[in-house]
């Protein structure tokens, strides 16, 4: 049965998405867990309203090189020793600082594995000249990398679907696979040159699914991620007490997300999809090339972190920050790896997460093949262990446990 908080913290969170009207404050009546997940979801706004996180936005697409030199300006305007002592800041609040906030702890084993996910930052400037055939004293930067990706140049140009024409074909297909309950509702939220993000409003029962209206190639990609996460929600048992439904594992949750996004690395998969074999194939270059450049980012992120000595200075943190850049062999403001650095349990999440997707699919391929996604019982299995509200390393083996006893 719903819980009276039920409503109220959907009227929340759909008022924070700029999506409804405020409800005022928490009922009296709300639990201690209740009025920490309350606050977290949807803090209520302090003076002010806040701007909308995802207000629908009509504005008219702007042109690509506008948009990189708008943001190029507006990092260099930061202050970089400002932003390197709000970071040596929130680093001081506790330890791991980046737990801090959550309305539910983190269990030992995730925190244990967020804390130990990082590994060597490797330059990755040849891996850019390497996608982009580019020469030896060619200069090949972040943005314009992601700017190509995004654009579709590869070499020849392929035609770029629109989001909701990929919707049309991969919705129906995790709807086959039992992912996307029908009694789950999706609101759409259409925005220009965005990412795709998924929210939870009421867990099972609905969700927010922001989307691009500018048609890109890693599009596809990030769709089957955010539609992982919408699954994630779905999929929860309506009968557990509320906290059990919200209480999301970091480092699972985008495990998930990214083992449902590989599927656009692979080729026989891809072509299931009915889509034009130049767009699949620019699909699938994408996906591993950006994969590997963003495990890098991440991975110098978590670096400054972990790199900085607990008494640091604003000035030691800009010296580590111009060496890791430096280490990355790639031109980037010091300011934006300080930015990514303060968003330290998302970047863990996503480290950690690589490694829980690749065990996964380890537990997949050995009981279905390469071809897993293509058996009605690895689904099954998936949404069994899906269900529950297990942290990263439970769900891995009770993956693994029924992978076993259903290949046998």
């Amino acid at each position: 049965m719903p819980q009276p908080a039920e409503d109220y913290l959907e009227a929340r969170v759909l008022a924070h998405l700029g999506l409804g009207a405020d409800p005022g404050p928490i009922p009296a009546a709300a639990s201690g867990s209740v009025r920490q997940l309350l606050t977290q979801l949807a803090p209520a706004g302090r003076g002010a309203p806040p701007t909308p996180l995802l207000a629908l936005d009509t504005s008219p697409t702007a042109d690509p090189a506008v948009r990189r030199t708008a943001v190029d300006r507006r990092l260099a305007s930061v202050d970089a020793s400002a932003l390197a002592a709000d970071f040596l800041e929130r680093r001081r609040t506790g330890d791991p600082w980046w737990e801090w906030g959550r309305p539910f702890p983190l269990t030992a084993g995730t925190r244990s594995w967020l804390l130990r996910c990082g590994g060597p930052v490797e330059p990755v400037d040849g891996l850019l000249r390497r996608w982009a055939g580019a020469g030896r004293d060619e200069e090949v930067t972040t943005p314009a990398f992601r700017t190509a990706l995004r654009e579709g140049r590869h070499g020849p140009a392929v035609a770029l679907p629109s989001a909701d024409a990929l919707l049309r074909i991969l919705v129906p297909r995790l709807r086959r696979a039992g992912l996307l309950p029908p009694e789950h509702r999706v609101t759409l939220v259409r925005k220009v040159w965005t990412s795709a993000v998924a929210v939870p409003v009421r867990v099972p029962g609905r969700s927010v699914l922001v989307q691009s209206t500018t048609p890109a190639v890693p599009a596809l990609a990030h769709l089957l991620h955010e539609l992982a996460h919408v699954a994630e929600h779905a999929l929860r048992a309506p009968d557990a007490a509320l906290e059990s439904r919200w209480r999301f594992d970091p480092v699972r949750s985008e495990g998930w997300a990214l083992l449902l996004e590989s599927l656009a690395t692979d080729p026989e998969w891809l072509a299931t999809l009915g889509l034009p074999s130049p767009f699949t194939a620019a699909v699938r270059e994408t996906a591993a090339f950006t994969g590997l450049l963003d495990l890098q980012m991440f991975r110098a992120a978590v670096a400054l972190d972990d790199e900085l000595p607990p008494g640091a200075t604003p000035v030691g943190a800009l010296a580590l920050t111009a060496g890791l850049n430096a280490r990355l062999g790639i031109d980037r403001a010091p300011q934006a790896l300080l930015q990514d650095a303060a968003d330290g349990l998302r970047l863990r999440s996503y480290l950690a997460g690589f490694a829980w997707r690749d065990e996964a699919l380890g537990c997949l391929t050995d009981g279905w093949g390469p071809r897993w996604w293509a058996a009605p019982a690895a689904w099954k299995t998936v949404r069994g262990v899906l269900a529950g509200d297990g942290d990263a390393r439970t769900v891995l083996d009770a993956l693994a446990s029924r992978t076993a006893a259903g290949a046998a």
